[in-house]
């Protein structure tokens, strides 16, 4: 049975990274012997997600041999003609998209069930959010019922509820914005006003390679270096 539509945000600079993506963008950089994204387009398709599309803009050209069929799965690829940050990228995207699809971040990996992760009644988006030990590096969520109710900045935190990347979403979410549109910044807060932000709290590895320690780790992280069936695309 088909899980759906998963949505996959590889367009950004990475450039906390430096030289590494200078020619490079950042979900290829090699992780466990392969590069990172096809690890999350491996575990969609694992999941039974059959329609994939890369939302991708720096270096885009460097993806393009992903395009038509990967694994058995339809994959497109949606090319923002300029930087218009996360949600201006799935905006752009739109034409593409279901009525609710999955949205996952670039480069995160957060190894749960993501067919589990749904929309109940009266939420126009999802949240899969996970605790840390220390949430220094990372704004926080309050959550109270299953709903966000408040979205911290960063601090010194010894624990915290993070966002984990992975989100599911209803398509009228992003019908109203154009132009350069910041998910983290701008939509998730409209919507946690409104109180139609869910959150699921998650367990399993989590790890994000947007900076050159966290890029190194993600080679310990299980799920990435022993994947469960063999790479064939």
């Amino acid at each position: 049975m088909s899980a759906g539509q998963a949505v996959f945000l590889v367009g950004g600079r990475g450039s906390r990274l430096g030289e590494l993506t200078a020619e490079t963008p950042k979900p290829l950089l090699p992780v466990a012997g392969r590069p990172f994204i096809e690890h999350l387009l491996a575990k969609a398709v694992r999941e039974g997600f059959d329609d994939l599309i890369l939302s991708a803009g720096y270096r885009h050209e460097a993806l393009e041999g992903y395009v038509g069929r990967w694994r058995g799965a339809a994959l497109r690829l949606s090319v923002e003609p300029e930087p218009l940050d996360t949600a201006g990228a799935v905006a752009h995207a739109l034409p593409l998209l279901d009525d609710q699809f999955l949205l996952v971040n670039g480069d995160t990996w957060f190894d749960f069930d993501w067919r589990g992760l749904g929309l109940s009644e009266g939420l126009s988006g999802m949240v899969a959010a996970r605790e840390v030990s220390p949430a220094d590096r990372y704004e926080t969520l309050d959550v109270e019922g299953g709903r966000v109710v408040a979205i911290r900045p960063r601090a010194a935190l010894a624990s915290g509820v993070i966002n984990g990347g992975v989100y599911r979403f209803r398509r009228d979410v992003f019908a109203g914005v154009h132009g350069r549109v910041s998910l983290e910044k701008d939509t998730l807060p409209r919507l946690c006003a409104r109180g139609v932000l869910g959150a699921e709290i998650k367990d399993g590895d989590f790890v994000d390679i947007g900076l050159p320690h966290s890029l190194a780790a993600a080679e310990q992280v299980a799920g990435l270096a022993r994947p469960s069936q063999p790479w064939v695309r």
